[in-house]
């Protein structure tokens, strides 16, 4: 049965594969979607420190700012 999801070749060092499967195990998953969820999950974690940093910036900004309650009339 085809699948919408792309494929990719992952070379991990044997400590990784030890602990995906061990997390596979304790999951009663496969070692590929435990991957793929730990993967997702990185991917949001990146994200959120990108847009961190953004906001950072800013704020950090000498600039007029808009309270929630005005932004929202």
């Amino acid at each position: 049965m085809p699948t919408a999801k792309k494929r990719i070749n992952l070379t991990v060092g044997d400590g990784v594969l030890a602990s995906l499967r061990k997390i596979a195990k304790q999951e009663n998953a496969s070692v590929a979607s435990v991957s793929y969820a730990l993967l997702e999950r990185a991917l949001e974690l990146h994200e959120d420190q990108y847009f961190s940093k953004v906001g950072e910036r800013r704020l950090s900004k000498n600039e007029k700012r808009i309270g929630h309650d005005e932004f929202w009339k």
